[in-house]
Formats: C-alpha cells, structure tokens, sequence
C-alpha cells in the first residue's frame, strides 16, 4: 500500500475516532464495501445500546418493512406536493454493500434499537435539490479532494476513495476510522464548511442523537452517517453548550419545537421501490455517486487477490457475445498487464481501475477520446462491454406483501378491468375507438403513457395530431412488462391516488414547464381529450390562455388553433366529454384566433411554407366555427388585403393571402388575375398560396388556367425551367383526378382537345386490386423494419 500521510491527524479531536466513549461516530462513503464490512464488524462486537443511521426519519414507523425478504437493490423513495402543487420526490438507495443496509441488518440480527435520523427530505428540499440523497456530494467535490488526488498521483475522486480505503485487504477497522474521520474532516473545512440545508439536516440529526442519549445514557450509541457530517455532529455534541461527558448526566433529549420534522403544505408520501445497479451508476444513472457497482457488489462478495479473474472471464463472455474477437491470448495479456499496473501502483490486489487500463492497452488498438475510467464519454465496444459487466445487472424486488402507495394498486385494477396486464412476452392490441369498451381501454393508455409508465407503447393508428385521415379511428399499442414497470407506478405515486388523477396532474405539471409555445399547450388538451380527462379543460384553461398570448410565432398560434379547432368540432372522435368541454374549448379557439390575426400581420416578412400551413387552419376556424361562435371576419379581411398590397412580402404569403380572401368571398377572380406575378421566380410561390386556401374555387375557373398558361408560353426555355420546380409543387395540392380535370379543362378552354386528347383517367377493377395489393405489401415490409409510409398531401 503506497504511503498515505497526505492529510494531517494532529489537528482532530482523537475522541472523534475512538470507540470507547457514549457516542461513537462511524463515517461512511454511502455504497461502499469497505464502510459496509467495518460497520457491521463495529456492529457485532461494540453491541452498542442503540444504533443511528442517516436516513428519513419520517420512514422510521414503517422501518421494519426493510427487514423484509427483499431483493436488492431497492430504494426509499419520499415525494411530496407543495401547497403550489411542485412535485419532487428523491431516494435512498441500498444495495448489499451499503453500510446503511448492513448497519441496519446487523442491529436487527441483535436486537438492538435502531432509527434513522435525517430530517424528512421534504423539509430540506427547498434548500438541497439532490434527486439521490446517497450521492457523494461535497465530499466528491472538496478543493482538498483535488488537492489530495494531485498528491497521491491518481485521476479523480473515485479512484482516490479506493486508494485510500477499499483495495487494501490488510486495512484494520481502528485505522480506518482514524484515516475516514481526518480525511472527511479536512474535505470539509477546505471549502468553509456545509450548506444551510446540511447545517439544518445536522441540527436535525444531533437532537435524535441527544434523544438517544437521554433514553441509554450509558451507551455507546453508534451514529453511522456520511463522513461529511460526522466531524460537525461530534464537534455538536463535545461543545459546551451541548454535552460534557464528565457531566453528571446527558442533555434533556427533547426535540426543540423547530426541529421537529414538518410535512409541506401539500401532501406527502414515503415507500420502498424496486432500483437497479444501471441506476446506482455514476455513469448511467442520476447522481448516483457510484462507478461500476457491479464490480463493487464482487468485491463485498470476495476481497481477495485473486477475485479479479470472474470479472475478467465475465468481461470475455460479453464481448464475445457481442461479437468482439478476444483470444484466450488478448486474456492473458489483459491480466499480465492488469497484475504490473497494480503492482506498480502500490496496490494490493488487482483493482478496476487496473482492469480497465489493462483491457485498454491490450486490446483497444484505435486512438479514444477519453479514459475510460472517466465520465464515461469515451466509447469502444471493449469498453462498454467491460463497464457493462462492472455495473451489474441487478435488479431489486421488494418482498410480497410490502405496502405501495395507492397509486399502484388502482394502476393495477385498472389493468386487470381492461384486459392490458401487460405480459413477459410482447402482445399487440388495436382498438377501435368506435367502441366503447376500446375507447375505455385507450383512456387507461393514454393515461400510462403520459405518466411514462414503461411497457406501454402506442405503435400505430390515427393520427390526432396532424390530423391526416380521420377515416378510421384506431389505434394499436405494444404491451410487455418489463423490469422497470413496479418501480415507476411507485414513483409516479407523487402525482395522485388514483390514475385519472395522476396523469392529470401530470399534465398540469407538463403545462407548467412550457414556455411561450401555444402548440404545445393546445397539444396537452389534446393528451387530456385521448386519456378521457374530462377535468383537464377547465383545470388548463387558464394556463393555455396565458401561453397564447406570450407566444409570439404566428406558426405555432395557428397550430394550436388547428389542435383547439379539431377539439372543437370532432372531440367525440377522441372520446372527450363534448358537452362539459365545449365551452372551455370555444373560449380557447377565439381566444387563439384573435392572436393568430395580429401575429400574421407582423411576421409577415418571413412567411414560409409552415406559415401557409397556419392560415389554412386559421382559415377552416373562421368557415366553420368562426360562423358558430360569431366571430366578426373583417379584422382578418383588412390584414389579408393588407398582405396582397405589400410587394415587398413573399409571393408565398401574397398569394395565400389572396386565395385566403377568394375562399372567404372577399374577393373575385379578377383581382387575383391582376396579381399574379409574370416572373419565372415568383409565379410558382403565388400560385401555391392561392392553391393552398383557395384550392376548390381554383378548380372552377378556366381563367385562371388561361392565365397562367399565357404566362408559360411567354417564357423562353430558361426562364420556363426556372418558373418549373416550384411550379410543379403548386400543383401537389391537387390529387391526381384533380388534375386531371384542370388539364381537360384547359384543353377545352385552348380548343385543343379535337387535336390532343387526352387518354381516359379510368382504372380496371383488377389494376385497382393490384395496387392495393402492392400499397398493402408495401405497408406490412415498412412495418416489419419499424417504418412508415410518407404521408401524401
């Protein structure tokens, strides 16, 4: 073991690492294995009076149901609503080799008491916004931290955790503590100390210290918490105004009336959910503070020098697995390679960070971006498949009969009511919202979906929001359980009891995070109409309303008009209650009219294709619903002659604003006659405007062919294969029978159908079949590859 006097003992209380006084302070890195076979080794042979841990005090009445038969890994999981209905919840993760879990475990094979003593994460959150209340934080973070990975010549914090207390087999429980305490001790005064939410979650923790002290006052009592916090809660405790141990007796160990734990204004909740290794990862999950538990989780098995050698042949088997070459000569050399590096490195036993290197200058012959032992940004399928055996594949399960919030149990009836339990091996279902039965089974979906739970997938169907076909109303969704299915019905509890609730509230909190975007907003009524949640309206209204007017693209206005028109007209189609949401609806669509009015005019200057798109739905409202809802055309109208007036606007927008003015009867043929631009760069643009809002009205005039075709046969050959392209993508507003009647109407127009007929657009039934049989192969093979045909306009 290299030498490790780069931090100072001297200027520590000794009592901070004895084990002999009335409170004995064990500090821990959360997850590791040596903390964990030191604790529990205290554990046993101190057999302290009372054992206290870091963890939610709130969870401390339901602290048995941990000692149930688990698998871990598993987690506490806390959640709470704010009285502004702000949702956050966090966990405390445990596997085998967390210290918490064996300080626990070994105190019930005993009989001793034990509590956790954390404050609830509730009341710290507004302070501490950590998802993961096990996560390493400033320890990881220290400028002592650096300075000592500097000193001791290795890459990150990680790896000095390991120098320092995990590889040396030899290490004896005494010097641990004695190193932990200085080392944690010296991290935290390097940066001035803790933040108010570890200064109040410490206050917290020294009062059910001194509770405990009152109840055993002979001890020991053993404190088992992050060593970031033992050094203060010792200096807490040793202070004079809060314990002398040559006093007579202990502090009164009642709780001062502040620090008693407060639930938030809203609602709370606390439970034990399933976690997995991929989540306790630093380099794949959520501040997890953990490199590669899988091969910490071997080391808590088997600390010895030889124990590298599973996880070698483990890493061999998945490369090959994903048909990585990796000869029994590449082994060999891995592990020579290994064995030098820990040598040279001072360590005692063969080590990850050794592996990991050896595997990378044996095998990997191609130039990496980063280390591999790093954030993880690095990427080479020897790599991978080595870090992938490090993390682990374990999965946690809680024990039957384990209490879940009430949220999983009405997910659960829910499922079972409608036939969608979702089962081991994937089962395809289509619904045909025409029926009743389906459309309560595509409610409960919807609702999934939007809460995320996983296993849940719509693969197919009508789409609702682009609204192409409204022919048939189906869908078809992909059900298969997977790992992650209990675990996230636990965790998505902090929005509701009940799933309507839930994926409700969800949306709310969905609308709450969009910025500036009325298309987005109009999009979640749209998922409010699909999961059948008929408070949805009313409950967003407001929101919708607020975002309208902030948004400032006329592009996403009018898209959120076509969502709010659709709702308007056919919400039966999406199974909404019609009746309870059609005013709500109709306040919403005047409200997106008049501000889709305003903002065409003053984005006019940069109208493209999509702005085209949003004047045909603000266009549809104002034909339909717009005569219902009593809207007054004439600010519309006086902007769209504006429109047509200003040559300086694209030909696009003048020529969509034109058509916008004939389809309203505004205006007549003449006046778009007179607008059409004769030059080949601008004829096509126009043309797809007018096209675009006015499509019916420009079948019924031969003029406006004749017009345009004079326009053709003055161009000469470039300027006609100029005016070309854009041209032909005026006329993909047509089908192809529509076409077809505007060409024999223009040759009647020219009198040029006696000289070139034009062959009879008919189809025989059997070509017909042909064809459909084609489209429908064509369909099933774009499928079968996760595919989708293109939609025609």
């Amino acid at each position: 073991m290299r030498e490790t006097k780069a931090f100072p003992y001297a200027d520590a209380d000794p009592r901070l690492w004895s084990c002999d006084g009335p409170v004995v302070f064990f500090p821990v890195r959360h997850h590791s294995p040596a903390c964990a076979r030191f604790v529990g080794e205290l554990v046993r042979r101190l057999r302290p009076a009372a054992v206290l841990i870091e963890g939610p005090s709130d969870f401390n009445p339901r602290l048995g149901e941990l000692l149930a038969p688990h698998t871990l890994p598993i987690a506490i999981y806390s959640y709470f609503t704010d009285a502004g209905q702000n949702r956050r919840g966090a966990f405390y993760p445990f596997c085998e080799f967390s210290p918490e879990w064996v300080a626990l475990r070994a105190a019930a094979a005993l009989k001793i008491p034990a509590e956790f003593i954390d404050l609830p994460w509730s009341e710290t959150a507004a302070l501490d916004r950590a998802a993961n209340r096990y996560a390493d934080g400033a320890l990881g973070r220290s400028s002592y931290t650096a300075q000592l990975c500097r000193s001791l010549g290795v890459d990150d914090w990680d790896t000095l955790w390991d120098t320092l207390f995990e590889i040396d087999p030899a290490l004896s429980p005494g010097e641990f503590l004695r190193r932990c305490h200085a080392f944690c001790r010296n991290a935290r005064l390097a940066d001035g100390g803790a933040s108010a939410a570890d200064l109040a979650r410490e206050a917290f923790m020294l009062s059910r210290i001194c509770a405990a002290l009152a109840r055993h006052p002979r001890g020991p009592v053993l404190v088992v918490t992050g060593g970031f916090h033992s050094s203060a809660l010792f200096d807490g405790l040793y202070s004079e105004n809060e314990y002398n141990e040559n006093a007579a007796s202990p502090p009164d160990g009642a709780i001062a009336p502040e620090r008693q734990p407060r639930p938030p204004d809203g609602g709370h909740g606390i439970a034990l959910t399933p976690y997995s290794y991929e989540r306790l990862d630093s380099l794949t999950g959520y501040e997890a503070g953990l490199v590669n538990p899988g091969f910490y989780h071997r080391v808590w098995l088997d600390h010895s020098p030889g124990a590298h050698a599973a996880l070698l042949a483990a890493a061999a088997q998945s490369l090959r697995a994903r048909g990585q070459t990796a000869s029994t000569a590449d082994l060999v050399a891995v592990e020579t390679t290994a064995a030098a590096l820990a040598t040279l490195r001072g360590h005692a036993i063969v080590w990850r960070t050794d592996l990991v290197d050896a595997l990378t200058g044996a095998l990997v012959k191609e130039e990496i971006a980063t280390a591999a032992r790093g954030s993880g940004a690095a990427r080479h399928p020897f790599l991978d498949a080595l870090h992938a055996v490090f993390r682990g594949d374990a999965r946690g399960r809680l024990a039957p009969g384990t209490p879940l919030p009430p949220l999983v149990a009405d997910i659960a009836a829910a499922l079972r009511a409608h036939d969608i339990e979702p089962p081991s091996q994937e089962r395809r279902l289509e619904l045909a919202l025409d029926k009743p039965a389906d459309i309560a089974r595509s409610h409960t979906l919807h609702r999934l979906r939007i809460l995320e739970i996983p296993g849940f997938a719509r693969t197919d169907g009508t789409d609702f929001t682009g609204r192409d076909d409204l022919s048939r109303l189906w869908e078809t969704w992909a059900l298969r359980w997977t790992p992650d299915f209990d675990a996230a019905c636990i965790e998505r509890s902090l929005y509701g009891a009940a799933l309507p609730d839930a994926a409700g509230a969800r949306l709310v909190e969905n609308a709450a995070r969009i910025e500036r975007d009325a298309d987005a907003a109009a999009r979640l009524l749209l998922d409010a109409a699909l999961a059948g949640w008929h408070a949805g309206f009313a409950r967003l209204r407001a929101r919708v309303i607020e975002l309208l007017r902030a948004d400032a693209s006329f592009v996403s206005v009018a898209r959120a008009l076509g969502h709010l028109y659709y709702l308007y007209r056919y919400n039966d189609s999406v199974a909404t209650a019609a009746a309870a949401a059609r005013d709500e609806i109709a306040a919403l669509l005047t409200e997106s009219h008049a501000r889709a009015i305003w903002l065409l005019e003053a984005q006019a200057p940069a109208a493209d294709e999509a702005a085209i798109k949003g004047l045909r739905a603000l266009l549809a409202a104002v034909h339909t619903a717009g005569k219902t809802l009593a809207w007054d055309t004439a600010g519309l109208v006086a902007t769209l002659r504006r429109l047509c007036a200003t040559s300086s606007h694209p030909p696009l927008l003048r020529g969509g604003a034109a058509g916008a003015l004939w389809s309203l009867g505004e205006t007549g043929l003449a006046d778009i006659l007179g607008q059409i631009p004769s030059a080949p760069d601008k004829l096509g643009d126009f043309l797809q405007g007018v096209f675009a809002l006015a499509r019916e009205e420009s079948q019924r005039h031969p003029d406006l062919l004749l017009a345009i075709d004079r326009h053709l046969l003055a161009y000469d050959t470039e300027m006609f294969l100029a005016a070309l392209p854009a041209l032909r993508l005026a006329f993909t507003y047509f089908t192809p029978r529509e076409k077809d009647h505007l060409a024999r109407r223009l040759l009647e127009a020219t009198g040029a159908t006696a000289a070139a007929p034009l062959p009879a657009l008919a189809v025989s039934p059997a070509a017909a079949a042909r064809a459909l049989a084609f489209e429908s192969r064509l369909q099933q093979e774009l499928a079968r590859h996760g595919l989708r045909a293109p939609l025609v306009k």
